[in-house]
């Protein structure tokens, strides 16, 4: 038994829409703003540097994947490119990241749900990581139903997350344009209202994407084999279980801006490797098959 390839094209492009638009569109543009001084050109300066890069790392998991069409490909083509010692330290890195991309994106999500019964001062941080908790678990136990489970979660919440933004944009601009700028606004509540979904529909991705990585490296030999086995639902439910796990502990002594800094470092390794894998992966095997170069 092993996983199922349940993922079609449509699965396929609202997953990506979920991981691309998630919770850093609404968080990151207050850090960069507040770290450059409030000045707008080197604000934009370092979006256009990360935008770059981020470009570049796609267009190499894009080669990667299909390239090497299984289960977490990235963990995959590192290894085959640096060998079992890089894609070991990319497996570590990668539970450490995911652990803090997940317990920032249930925080956030927990702060957002629970501050307006608080208007007016700072919810207590006790009922914030109690909720966080909750919010992680549900999506552990959604995920360990199968990856046919979460491809409608996140199809229904993408689409959910898709009609909203779109309210929000076309009426912003209709608003604009006729010269009420007052009432813009006044849809600042419909955007807290959307910032929920688009989180949850983004860790249920981060979830599935972590656990798919253990399970690799678990039939590699990396990791114990108890996180290579499925159960009904063809999901590795020990892996599931593994990475809330983790995700729940680094949630108890965190702050939020500082796990934002931790995962974002995370991230810049995880794509500095990669880039590095491909351009050694290509000197190495020139003739491999490349589908997408």
């Amino acid at each position: 038994m092993g996983l199922l390839r349940a993922i079609g094209f449509f699965h396929g492009n609202l997953f990506l829409f979920g991981v691309m638009i998630g919770a850093g569109i609404f968080v990151s543009p207050i850090g960069v703003l507040k770290y450059s001084s409030l000045n707008i050109p080197v604000s934009l300066s370092i979006w256009a540097a990360a935008a770059l890069l981020k470009m570049m790392n796609a267009l190499c998991l894009a080669e990667a994947a299909t390239t090497f069409p299984v289960s977490a490909a990235p963990y995959y083509f590192l290894k085959r490119s640096l060998g079992s010692s890089a894609a070991f330290l990319n497996l570590w890195i990668g539970i450490f990241g995911y652990s803090l991309g997940l317990s920032t994106q249930s925080l956030l999500i927990a702060n957002c749900l629970i501050q307006p019964f608080y208007s007016g001062c700072p919810a207590p941080e006790l009922p914030k990581k109690c909720l966080a908790f909750a919010v992680l678990w549900s999506l552990g136990i959604l995920n360990s139903r199968g990856v046919t489970t979460v491809s409608w979660f996140n199809t229904i919440s993408s689409l959910m997350k898709m009609a909203v933004l779109c309210f929000i944009s076309l009426t912003g601009v209709v608003l604009l344009v006729i010269g009420k700028r007052e009432n813009v606004s006044r849809f600042e509540n419909a955007l807290d209202a959307e910032f929920p979904v688009s989180t949850l529909n983004s860790a249920s991705c981060g979830i599935l994407a972590a656990s798919r990585m253990f399970y690799t490296a678990s039939q590699e030999g990396q990791l114990p084999s108890i996180f290579s086995m499925l159960n009904n639902y063809h999901c590795p439910v020990a892996a599931v279980t593994k990475i809330i796990i983790f995700s729940s502990i680094a949630v108890i002594p965190s702050r939020l801006v500082n796990l934002i800094k931790y995962l974002m470092l995370a991230t810049l390794i995880l794509s500095e490797l990669s880039m590095i894998a491909l351009l050694k992966l290509r000197y190495q095997e020139p003739n491999l098959h490349r589908p997408y170069k």
